[in-house]
């Protein structure tokens, strides 16, 4: 009876050790994070440019990135979308002349500009890695333009690539419409 009484009470010391470990992790841990960031997708590239260039882009969860000495020994975590650095190798692959990508980004993408030429399917609400860089461009000044490539999250093919456009001078627009009518401040 006493191999059975020690037995009972080292599984309930093993039970309440559980217990008491989860509930201190669960306090100590941060909570992941299960909603998208507020705010903008792109830093460099406002909203306005790219409802200008036909291109609505959704935030969504943005995945974790490995140290470089973790990828570099070849492990990767298990997902169904490309990383990051895959997709600037594909736009490096696909588009001539990239100079440097200065931001990327996950997001939902639509394209409304029937003047962009897609490499691929039509783009409506769909997982792609958002990159903003320079590419060189003959006849440009300083020779670079600033370019927005939109790459298949699952697939890693370059859909589209896009010029930015510049934010609009400063007398023009809404605001100097609303100025000019006197409506404005």
């Amino acid at each position: 009876m006493r191999v059975w009484a020690r037995g009972g009470a080292s599984v309930l010391a093993a039970g309440i050790a559980c217990v008491l470990t989860w509930s201190l992790l669960s306090v100590v841990l941060p909570s992941p994070v299960t909603t998208p960031p507020p705010g903008p997708v792109l830093e460099s590239v406002t909203p306005a440019q790219l409802a200008a260039m036909g291109v609505r882009l959704d935030s969504t969860l943005q995945p974790v990135e490995l140290p470089a000495w973790v990828r570099s020994a070849g492990a990767r975590l298990p997902s169904g979308i490309l990383l990051g650095d895959d997709a600037e190798a594909a736009v490096r692959r696909s588009s001539g002349g990239v100079r440097a990508i200065t931001e990327r980004a996950l997001a939902y993408a639509t394209l409304t500009s029937r003047t962009a030429r897609t490499r691929g399917p039509t783009i409506a609400r769909r997982l792609v890695w958002t990159l903003v860089g320079t590419r060189a461009v003959a006849g440009s000044v300083g020779g670079l333009m600033q370019a927005l490539w939109l790459v298949d999250a699952r697939s890693g093919r370059q859909l589209v690539e896009l010029t930015v456009l510049g934010p609009a001078p400063a007398g023009s627009g809404v605001g100097a419409a609303a100025q000019a009518s006197g409506a404005g401040p």
